[in-house]
């Protein structure tokens, strides 16, 4: 089990490193939780030192040393392991049939054109309400730093585009972050029991349905946008750390 962790942890390194490239030349340079790559690469290559290093010394001191930061790293391992299996089947969960409104949640804006992953989230909800033509939909998001637009009039265009009808279109325009989101989105609802679909990234299903059963929802669902992009893995891994600081803070 050492030697198969230290080979693990010197994979991972390795990986990590190339990720990171692929990100920066796919996304850029300003892509959120890009450097947690080369941390986790410095990270692995360590402890692989480390434990290395403790399997070499003939002191028992140091045997329950390396023994107790394998049993760790693998616990550690299963837990991230058993939340990314929550998220993928989340993902691929069907949402409600019903649902009188869906609410799509903003994501970056570059200039007056929306993200990869916002255009992902545009046209999986345009899909839905076109196919669900009693739906109403609410287009949520500020705008933010480099945004020229609100990712709400970004959303709004692209649902037009999509030939979605502008009666149908309601804007939240206030919203920072995906808790805003939904608190300012549920003010215009009839009710907290009205059936509602939130339509994210695949990677945010889970966390989002968390959310907005925390702050009332009574009737949710959510519908991912399974567009697979090269940053993908990046953003699901970025959700395991994502739940954990929503869990320290009281939002799940």
């Amino acid at each position: 089990m050492l030697r198969t962790t230290i080979y693990f942890l010197r994979t991972a390194g390795v990986l990590s490193i190339i990720y990171f490239l692929i990100i920066t030349v796919y996304s850029g340079i300003r892509t959120s939780f890009l450097w947690i790559w080369p941390f986790v690469a410095i990270c692995s290559f360590s402890f692989s030192a480390l434990l290395d290093y403790a399997a070499k010394q003939a002191n028992k001191n140091w045997t329950l040393a390396y023994r107790g930061l394998l049993t760790l790293f693998w616990l550690g391992f299963c837990l991230l392991f058993f939340i990314l299996c929550k998220l993928v089947r989340t993902a691929n969960t069907p949402p409600s049939q019903d649902a009188e409104y869906v609410i799509i949640l903003g994501a970056q804006v570059r200039g007056s054109t929306p993200s990869l992953s916002l255009q992902a989230r545009i046209d999986t909800a345009a899909e839905y309400l076109n196919a669900h033509p009693d739906c109403t939909a609410i287009c949520s998001g500020g705008q933010g730093e480099g945004e020229n637009l609100s990712e709400a009039a970004v959303i709004r265009q692209g649902l037009l585009a999509h030939g979605i009808a502008e009666e149908r279109i309601l804007m939240e325009a206030d919203s920072t972050t995906t808790v805003e989101n939904l608190l300012f989105c549920s003010k215009l609802l009839p009710a907290t029991d009205t059936p509602v679909i939130l339509v994210t990234n695949n990677f945010h299903c889970y966390r989002a349905g968390l959310l907005a059963k925390k702050l009332g929802y009574e009737t949710v669902s959510t519908l991912g946008a399974n567009r697979f992009l090269a940053t993908t893995p990046h953003y699901y891994f970025r959700e395991f750390f994502a739940l954990v600081k929503e869990f320290i803070v009281g939002n799940i």
